[in-house]
């Protein structure tokens, strides 16, 4: 079952929900990219739906060095 994370900003309190890592490769939202969840997630921390797409952009949008 997913957890909550509350954050609050301002006087407005939000709870999005936190995935493991094996929640997030099982889901078909992020099917095609299975490959690149396992490399950059943790397998003991849990994560946002926002969390991990952010890291995903930011890793596809990285540099190429060489």
């Amino acid at each position: 079952m997913a957890a909550e994370k509350k954050t609050e900003n301002k006087s407005e309190i939000k709870t999005e929900n936190t995935y493991t890592k094996d929640q997030i490769l099982m889901s078909e939202k992020y099917a095609k990219r299975r490959d690149l969840v396992n490399a950059l997630l943790e397998d003991d921390k849990e994560y946002t739906i926002m969390e991990v797409d952010a890291m995903m952009e930011k890793f596809l949008k990285g540099k190429v060095t060489g």
